[in-house]
């Protein structure tokens, strides 16, 4: 079975900006197993991932994502989809409001397809939820005065004066 690496990142960045649930439907196996960061439990099937999704759809209304290298496989089944989602923050995340901030999140998502080799059956994103709270302005910028009061507050103050 041959995977079209190209083509499925092309895929996957579509569904995702593409605001469209029956995309992603088109996307992942009806029992899809979706992991990430942000999402509080896995999340199984179509209908949780596009709820997840909408989220995110709300919270930036403009996100689009970016292939940041090619897509990686192992020529079988699992596929790694190196990616960047930019947006403006202009909603809410859960229950933060909006922070009309620029956003720029680096992330993997590892995927394992189908016995077809073409729909999502396992996908795991990999990305670093700490740098998008900082880039939202949630939480201080690492070594700044803030960062070393709350290090501090957290009981960590002494371990950084090394």
């Amino acid at each position: 079975m041959q995977i079209d690496g190209e083509a499925l990142l092309t895929r996957v960045t579509k569904a995702i900006v593409g605001r469209d649930r029956q995309l992603i439907a088109r996307l992942v196996t009806h029992d899809v197993h979706y992991e990430d960061a942000f999402a509080d439990a896995p999340l199984l099937g179509p209908d949780q991932l596009g709820d997840h999704l909408a989220q995110l759809w709300e919270a930036f209304p403009d996100a689009r994502v970016e292939a940041t290298g090619p897509c990686l496989h192992d020529g079988d089944r699992i596929v790694a989809l190196p990616l960047r989602l930019v947006g403006n923050n202009l909603g809410p995340i859960g229950s933060l409001p909006a922070t009309e901030r620029f956003l720029a999140l680096h992330g993997v998502l590892v995927c394992e397809l189908d016995a077809t080799a073409h729909r999502l059956w396992r996908v795991r994103l990999f990305s670093d939820r700490f740098d998008a709270a900082v880039q939202l302005g949630i939480l201080p910028a690492t070594g700044t005065v803030a960062d070393r009061a709350v290090r501090a507050i957290q009981g960590f103050g002494l371990l950084w004066r090394r």
